[in-house]
């Protein structure tokens, strides 16, 4: 059987240009008023992922920027998507949940009694230590504590 006529897109990844992610490819993002800034929470889920990112000059000396974003909306990703590891985690394995660090990297799942929010699980058969891009399988986020 065929999608829903309702489904209006079949993987929630979308252009933004506004704002220079170019240092944060990997990284989670939350938006207000509709522009993207790197998730600086650790207990405020973030709503996307930046997949891509490219900073271009345009025009004669002084230049002005162009900015060439791709997010991925968490929770409508289908598949694994590279997302950027916090410089501080210890080694994640194959299947473990990774949570929000502060910097919009992702991070070593601290547990029960911590307030945290988890966005996803680790796809990598090799794992990944810190400061890694690796595969993720994004989930809609859940604040757990």
């Amino acid at each position: 059987m065929g999608a829903s006529v309702l489904q209006a897109k079949g993987n929630a990844i979308y252009p933004e240009l506004t704002v220079d992610l170019s240092a944060s490819i990997g990284k989670l993002v939350t938006f207000t008023a509709g522009v993207p800034a790197v998730n600086n929470s650790t207990t405020v889920a973030a709503v996307g992922v930046v997949l891509d990112s490219r900073k271009r000059a345009v025009g004669s000396p002084p230049a002005s920027y162009e900015y060439e974003n791709v997010i991925g909306i968490l929770g409508g990703l289908d598949g694994a998507y590279r997302g950027l590891i916090s410089a501080t985690a210890t080694p994640l394995k194959f299947g473990d949940t990774v949570i929000q660090a502060n910097d919009g990297t992702l991070t070593n799942d601290t547990g029960p009694g911590n307030a945290r929010v988890v966005v996803g699980v680790v796809a990598a058969l090799e794992g990944a230590v810190a400061g890694d891009w690796t595969e993720i399988v994004f989930y809609t986020p859940q604040v757990r504590a």
